[in-house]
């Protein structure tokens, strides 16, 4: 059968990445916990492929999983039709932490076949940020964190009042990636919270990757600076850029008064050129000053700070007028180890992890309007595949379905819609005695 691009394209791809031989992928070793007496499906990983494979082509529903079409290759990984009810019920009592151990062994296989270097940056930079998976109105086996009516930040959809429950998370990215795939996920249990969970999280991180240089700088919003957790990442060897604001009070303070008269008197380091954003021109600025090295304050002594930063965020809309922003950040990297115009870059890299991964999770796979199922273990469970199927689909859209331009620039990504359906369809139609001479499998 012949196939039009990019479906075999995408096949390819695919076929390369998931071979079953491969660590990440080799699903054998997920427990099994059901009674083989009553055992109906032989292959228990055929069914996390149903519903990874469901993922990846970005199906709505269990049913519409449950009735995927699957061509030879995709019934060799999923031997028996799973019905939607069987799905349910594996997903509800799953093993989410043996699915993330597939994940970091996913991640190492992508890093090892050279698919994860930095696009634009001298290193690596791991963005870590919070996430929430799902709003529900039950405690999912007592792993969810209970919130009521009055609570500011979440509030139940359509206008449901009452208790209600989140399924918070810290999610490591690694934004100086092109494809920026989610690397590390941690759930925070009931009674704990980002900025509690933030070294446990770094420690496990590093457990993971620290034999690697997959990357060399930790990158946190404001929410997340501390004096506590710059040292932590300090002591693993780490560099760190961290968002500045008043939950810092006198860092802040400090930075303003070093770094707003720059403004003034000095023309910046680094300037990006006017470009559109939803309508508007946007270009940022760049100052930064050493000023504050090693600075010492109630809380301690920062010994490991090196560069104070201030980014300008000019917003020139249709009628001419200009908003002004300013954002600043502390860093311990040398100053010699990145250009005035690498820190835009890492700036700009530090909204990616919401930009890129967190909003294509929730808008392309309605993350925040609820799983497929959210009872048991659902929703980590879910979370996880949902992650390995979101850097596949990353890796297709922003490498290799995305041609560069005769000056070697990287052309716009493939849409979303354009890559589900070719996905659906390759999975459906490919022949795989056709093809597997040039993938191996």
């Amino acid at each position: 059968m012949t196939i039009r691009l990019p479906e075999e394209r995408v096949y390819k791809f695919l076929a390369r990445q998931v071979r079953t031989k491969k660590r990440g992928f080799d699903f054998s070793s997920i427990a099994d916990p059901r009674q083989q007496s009553k055992v109906s499906h032989r292959s228990y990983s055929g069914i996390i492929w149903q519903a990874l494979l469901g993922l990846l082509s970005n199906q709505p529903t269990l049913r519409d999983v449950e009735e995927m079409r699957l061509g030879p290759w995709g019934r060799r990984l999923v031997p028996d039709v799973v019905s939607d009810t069987t799905l349910d019920t594996e997903l509800r009592r799953m093993e989410a932490d043996a699915l993330h151990a597939k994940l970091v062994l996913q991640i190492r296989d992508l890093q090892r076949g050279k698919m994860l270097r930095p696009s634009t940056l001298p290193f690596g930079v791991a963005t870590i940020d919070g996430k929430n998976l799902a709003t529900v109105n039950h405690t999912a086996d007592g792993s969810a964190h209970k919130r009521s009516k009055d609570n500011e930040k979440w509030q139940p959809k359509k206008g449901r009042s009452g208790t209600y429950y989140l399924m918070p998370a810290l999610r490591a990215t690694l934004t100086s990636a092109e494809s920026k795939p989610c690397i590390f996920q941690k759930r925070l249990p009931p009674g704990t919270g980002e900025s509690s969970s933030l070294d446990e999280m770094i420690d496990e991180l590093h457990a993971a990757y620290g034999r690697s240089d997959m990357f060399e700088l930790i990158d946190v919003d404001a929410g997340l600076t501390s004096l506590e957790h710059a040292d932590h990442v300090d002591d693993l060897g780490y560099a760190y850029m961290m968002g500045l604001k008043g939950n810092q009070p006198e860092l802040f303070a400090e930075a303003q008064r070093v770094l707003e008269p720059m403004t003034k008197i000095c023309p910046p380091e680094a300037r990006t050129p006017w470009e559109r954003c939803k309508g508007d021109l946007l270009r940022r600025s760049l100052w930064r000053t050493d000023q504050m090295r090693g600075y010492t304050n109630t809380v301690g002594c920062w010994r490991h700070l090196r560069q104070t930063w201030l980014v300008r965020q000019e917003t020139k809309t249709s009628d001419g007028q200009i908003t002004i922003e300013d954002r600043y950040f502390v860093s311990s990297l040398l100053e010699n180890r990145v250009s005035p115009q690498d820190i835009l870059t890492l700036v700009r890299g530090h909204w990616g992890i919401e930009n890129d991964s967190f909003n294509s999770l929730d808008v392309q796979w309605r993350e925040d309007d609820g799983p497929w199922c959210t009872q048991g273990h659902a929703v980590w469970v879910l979370g996880v595949l949902r992650l390995m199927a979101y850097n596949l689909a990353q890796l297709l859209r922003r490498r290799h379905l995305r041609p560069k331009t005769d000056q070697g620039a990287w052309r716009q990504p493939v849409p979303w819609r354009t890559l589900f359906k070719a996905i659906e369809r390759a999975l459906a139609r490919v022949d795989l005695n056709a093809v597997s001479a040039t993938t191996g499998v």
